[in-house]
């Protein structure tokens, strides 16, 4: 993860009293079929409910601590 997602993330460790899990998967893993079905490149974000099933992907470095706290918002939701 680059430094900018690390920050975020570290805030959002445990959100409202659940926790949430987060992985860090290197692009240039080229043996990671998600990463190649999300068609990431450089980086990137693959969202997964607790089931597995994929609900985002955020490609490049579009997204910002709002961007990410949506979609853990969005999973928590889904629950």
């Amino acid at each position: 993860m680059c430094n900018k997602i690390k920050v975020i993330v570290n805030d959002l460790k445990k959100t409202q009293g659940k926790e949430v899990t987060f992985k860090n998967i290197a692009v240039s893993a080229d043996t990671n079929e998600e990463i190649k079905k999300a068609k990431l490149q450089g980086h990137g974000i693959i969202a997964k409910d607790k089931e597995g099933k994929i609900v985002q992907i955020l490609s490049g470095h579009s997204y910002d601590a709002k961007a990410v706290k949506a979609i853990v918002t969005k999973l928590l939701e889904e629950e």
